[in-house]
């Protein structure tokens, strides 16, 4: 029976065409999916048909406490109710590591909140998708992995990024764009902006290559992964309508705390600019 993951769901990307309302068949199904379903329906304001229990109750908000994935969150076009989101989400996480000591889960806590908060704040600021974001996150015990993933139905990358780069010309290179450092799709100002804005994608990449994680980015017609080191990019025979991120985060690696990581890897240009703005 089929499995949709990470790792193949552009095989099926044809479900969410043409107002289909049928998704049974499935003997597992990751985050990823469920996030793009959602917003997928709202989007299309369709019911769903499936034979799946996990997924027929993940569609109608039917969450058990205690589990190992979190409730399908609607993430608003603005910043509001983001950060009890990202708390709410991370907690249910957390309450899987059993075996870490405190140190260890104080640090997981930090990346994970960081995270989940930075990918949903670029939604809110970005996306202008008429039915909001989808989020949701799932524990896998066996890999001691996290799973989670951001779908929404908005404009996509292309049309964000060629605000601010107009030699940009396809959605790949907008993607690869956006992970840079400080790159952004909003227009930038000195005194009323956050200090590090931009850097949402480019901190996700830097932590999972830190920590051995991997990623898949939709947007539109493109879809690019990071696996093992290494990028792909595939244009999609069914195009996605906005843009879908989804990541595996692995516990196990996490060397720095996020203290280090943010003076590395986010003030320190910050700090070098400054110097030389005047």
């Amino acid at each position: 029976m089929p499995r949709v993951t990470m790792s193949n769901i552009e095989s099926y990307m044809h479900l969410f065409q043409e107002d289909n309302a049928t998704f049974s068949g499935f003997d597992w199904i990751e985050p990823i999916f469920i996030g793009m379903l959602r917003a997928y329906q709202v989007d299309r304001q369709i019911e769903v048909q499936t034979d799946n229990d996990y997924l027929r109750n993940m569609i109608i908000q039917n969450h058990t406490p205690n589990k190992t994935y979190s409730p399908i969150e609607k993430i608003e076009n603005s910043r509001m109710g983001l950060e009890e989101i990202s708390t709410h989400i991370t907690n249910i996480m957390l309450q899987n590591f059993t075996q870490l000591n405190e140190e260890d889960i104080r640090d997981l806590k930090h990346y994970l909140q960081y995270l989940f908060l930075e990918l949903m704040n670029n939604v809110a600021d970005h996306a202008h998708s008429p039915v909001g974001g989808y989020t949701m996150a799932q524990y896998y015990p066996t890999n001691r992995k996290i799973q989670f993933v951001v779908a929404d139905r908005g404009v996509a990358f292309l049309k964000n990024m060629r605000l601010n780069y107009n030699n940009i010309e396809t959605e790949i290179e907008a993607i690869q764009k956006a992970l840079e450092k400080g790159v952004t799709s909003t227009e930038r100002k000195m005194y009323n902006q956050a200090k590090n804005a931009g850097y949402g994608l480019y901190a996700m990449f830097e932590i999972l290559k830190m920590t051995g994680g991997r990623f898949v980015i939709i947007s539109n017609d493109t879809l690019l992964r990071y696996d093992n080191g290494k990028f792909v990019a595939k244009k999609l025979e069914n195009p996605w309508k906005g843009v879908v991120v989804a990541f595996e985060f692995f516990e196990a690696n996490i060397n720095y705390d996020m203290d280090y990581f943010k003076r590395e890897y986010l003030w320190k240009l910050d700090d070098e600019e400054d110097e030389d703005f005047f």
